[in-house]
């Protein structure tokens, strides 16, 4: 039905400073490794980005190398068609399956398509149901 994968997400936390967004990515291009998805958010005085990369384990090294916390969590993404309603559908198929959702964020994949990543109470019955 989709493509759906389950997936590592970084979870990279910095100070909470002007220029962070930008030394996080840096870190990444300069060591070669593409992004292929992003959210941050700062809470109190740290910087939170949730990254999906091409190369986890490349940037986990690169981006503690710079002297931020990394953490690896475990989520499911979903390439969908870049068209009114696609999330809606997949929100009400995990809702449907009673799947908790406790984070998700997006990105445009490529031209016509969208890339959204998911955090769920249960990852495994979530891949299922999506699949």
């Amino acid at each position: 039905m989709h493509n759906v994968t389950k997936e590592t997400e970084l979870h990279v936390i910095t100070p909470n400073e002007t220029g962070i967004l930008g030394r996080v990515l840096g870190t990444l291009a300069n060591a070669g490794i593409n992004l292929r998805a992003l959210c941050a958010y700062s809470e109190e005085d740290k910087g939170h980005f949730l990254l999906v990369t091409s190369e986890n384990k490349k940037a986990n090294k690169a981006l503690k190398a710079m002297g931020f916390e990394v953490m690896m969590n475990e989520v499911i993404t979903v390439q969908i068609s870049d068209r009114i309603g696609a999330g809606a559908e997949i929100g009400a198929l995990l809702g449907n399956a009673v799947i908790n959702i406790e984070y998700c964020y997006g990105t445009s994949a490529e031209v016509g398509k969208a890339l959204l990543v998911f955090k769920t109470s249960d990852n495994k019955r979530a891949l299922d149901t999506l699949r």
